[in-house]
């Protein structure tokens, strides 16, 4: 029964503080729109949650007394303030305390504008692809009165400049990092010209299956040098070698992996080694070709199975396609390395396809702006669409059990011995 008393108590003081809300409306209920009303509730809301905070601070409500003989401060009767919402403008008496240097209200700072929330929006809309143009255009159907001008919206988004310049001198040396995954796209980047630059992307898979990019730089091409520095800076800032590094096939990178990693595995990416492969084989022959390079590349159940399938390949088409025999055995253990790992990781760890639809999705957020006015603001932007392509993967991790755990220290400590033997495995073969 006592439950039920207090079920009712409180719907009845709902009801009742509901009502005194409703007879403070400037007009009757039926000539107000949705809008109106919500603004109205915002408004009664902001005004009721401050002077809380205010009766909390002091330790005495309205017309009450205290011992504290004014240390916490006086009520100093109201403001009238004007903060831009998602509902437009919204005007409200703001209770104001002086003498009070230690209090500060969770719901107004000194000279808001309008509520972080609301900037964390608008940098919101600019990440996923609107431009400043548009945000204000979005904004005013909310409200004609919104004052958000275009240097308004760039301040807000000054914020992810300054994320970008925290997050690239991030120290890395505490990450544990399973599979490393390294890309490069080539963007027109800064207005006034008509080159294109590579920039640089180290994605990463943790050993606790969770998705983070550790790095985007910027080069003016893959060049030998650009790989390194980049590379390099990872290293400077604590990383230590990944279980396994994965790439194309770029004569560049595999170097810097080979000088920056040296206890990693590597992997190169079976989808770009399929289509080098096929590259060296006419258009009229590769439909009958691929199924056979498919079972080398995806159709293995292990490393002994993908080495008849390459011996098979050679017996049948060695003497006819020589070129693209000699492409297939270029480079082939670090091909099938992945063949060694958790089976369950072989989708995902034999290509660099997440760092290709990451790549996508950059070049779609990218299309919007065109070239960038700046260098930073265009990495910038790169860094916080990556950011979330990364928060999207995670709920779809690896899985990482006790075994997976057991033949990833296998793999790390017995890396010389059976990386050599990889490599004799497919020495052999040639």
């Amino acid at each position: 029964m006592r439950k039920i008393f207090t079920e009712e108590s409180q719907k009845s003081q709902t009801l009742k503080r509901a009502s005194e809300i409703m007879k403070g409306l400037p007009c009757k209920l039926e000539e107000l729109g949705t809008m109106s009303l919500l603004k109205f509730g915002s408004e009664t809301i902001l005004r009721a949650a401050i002077l809380e905070e205010i009766c909390d601070h002091l330790g005495r409500g309205h017309y009450e007394h205290s011992g504290n003989n004014g240390k916490l401060g006086y009520r100093n009767g109201d403001c009238l303030t004007t903060i831009d919402t998602p509902l437009g403008p919204v005007t409200y008496n703001r209770p104001k305390l002086t003498g009070a240097k230690n209090f500060k209200s969770k719901f107004h700072t000194p000279y808001i504008r309008r509520p972080e929330e609301f900037a964390d929006q608008v940098a919101e809309m600019y990440v996923n692809g609107i431009s400043t143009r548009k945000i204000k255009r979005a904004l005013s159907a909310a409200g004609d009165n919104i004052k958000m001008s275009r240097s308004t919206v760039s301040r807000i988004t000054e914020r992810l400049r300054e994320q970008w310049r925290q997050w690239k001198k991030r120290d890395l040396s505490e990450l544990k990092v399973a599979y490393l995954f390294l890309d490069a796209i080539h963007l027109g980047m800064r207005m006034g010209g008509t080159s294109k630059q590579a920039v640089f992307v180290a994605y990463a898979v943790m050993e606790d299956g969770s998705f983070e990019v550790l790095s985007i730089g910027l080069g003016n091409s893959e060049s030998d040098k650009s790989w390194g520095s980049f590379l390099q800076d990872l290293k400077s800032r604590g990383l230590k070698d990944p279980l396994l590094v994965c790439s194309d096939g770029n004569g560049s990178v595999i170097k810097a992996i080979e000088a920056h990693c040296p206890t990693s595995w590597r992997q190169r990416c079976v989808k770009h080694k399929m289509e080098n492969i096929l590259e060296r084989i006419p258009k009229e022959d590769q439909k009958d070709l691929r199924p056979q390079l498919n079972r080398i590349f995806y159709g293995a159940t292990s490393l002994e199975q993908a080495r008849s399938f390459v011996d098979s390949f050679k017996k049948d088409y060695g003497k006819k396609y020589p070129e693209a025999l000699s492409i297939l055995m270029s480079d082939i253990d670090q091909c099938l390395s992945f063949y060694l790992f958790p089976h369950n990781h072989w989708k995902r760890i034999r290509t660099s396809n997440g760092l290709e639809r990451m790549n996508l999705e950059i070049r779609r957020r990218l299309n919007v702006v065109g070239r960038h006015p700046s260098e930073e603001g265009c990495l910038s932007l790169i860094f916080q669409v990556t950011k979330r392509y990364a928060k999207d993967q995670t709920p779809n991790s690896f899985k990482v059990t006790e075994f997976t755990k057991k033949q990833w220290t296998k793999l790390r400590a017995d890396k010389i011995t059976m990386a050599q033997d990889l490599l004799d495995l497919f020495t052999d073969a040639a």
